[in-house]
């Protein structure tokens, strides 16, 4: 299968890898990999895919050469020249992360991990192999059951129900609200409404918070007064996680 003289074979991997990191592969459907389905930039999948053997199909090469080339760093701000485009990658698309990447982002921003049937405490959902096993979130989130070996069985399009258990999980606010979370042990080790905005941006969004994002948050929180700052940090998490910066790969 991995024979170099095997193109179909690189030329799959390829655009797999592609459409995983641009939302969009070079040949779509994905899997419909044959001769009368060319690829919208035939040169660049053909080089790709040579490249992928070359490496004698090293992933992490591919995602290396991938993520380091100048498509890939775009903004995902378009300008007036590209605005209607979604099919050249002239800027980058807005691509929502799977269920499972979702998941184990909520339980890194709050600091508390998913607890699955029969798996050891810490494991993460990218981690759980068995699809069939029940869990709302991941059901809600388009996570498939793998009946079929099409990738179309995955579902990607935002629906109500994303949008309210977001907003509304019992579960979220238990994760968030929790004595060993990461707001409770934030608010334990500092006093200053800066630091814990700092922290929480740092835990959502993996940058530091701009003037006006400061400016906001730090006076919610100290209008709230002493005695409820922990209440207004979480209600500043869960603001965080329900924003499209932290719901999407931009």
């Amino acid at each position: 299968m991995t024979s170099p003289d095997n193109r179909w074979f690189s030329r799959a991997i390829a655009n797999r890898f592609w459409a995983q990191f641009f939302g969009r592969g070079l040949v779509e459907p994905i899997d419909d990999m044959r001769d009368t389905s060319p690829a919208g930039n035939e040169p660049l999948l053909t080089a790709l895919a040579r490249y992928t053997a070359e490496q004698k199909f090293d992933l992490k090469q591919v995602i290396r050469a991938i993520t380091n080339s100048q498509v890939y760093q775009l903004s995902s701000t378009p300008n007036p020249s590209n605005e209607k485009d979604d099919q050249n990658f002239s800027h980058a698309a807005l691509k929502s992360i799977s269920a499972e990447l979702l998941l184990d982002a909520i339980c890194q921003a709050t600091g508390r991990p998913e607890g699955f049937p029969l798996l050891p405490v810490g494991t993460r959902a990218i981690q759980a192999w068995d699809n069939r096993m029940p869990h709302y979130f991941l059901q809600v989130f388009g996570r498939p059951l793998r009946t079929t070996v099409c990738e179309c069985e995955r579902i990607n399009e935002p629906s109500v129900a994303q949008v309210l258990h977001l907003m509304n999980s019992p579960e979220i606010q238990a994760k968030i609200s929790h004595p060993r979370g990461r707001v409770r042990q934030i608010i334990k080790a500092n006093n200053k409404s800066d630091s814990t905005v700092e922290e929480l941006y740092l835990a959502t969004y993996s940058r530091l918070p701009n003037d006006a994002e400061r400016s906001a948050a730090v006076a919610y929180i100290e209008s709230a007064g002493t005695g409820q700052r922990a209440r207004a940090a979480e209600d500043l998490l869960w603001t965080l996680m329900n924003t499209t910066e932290f719901l999407f790969n931009h």
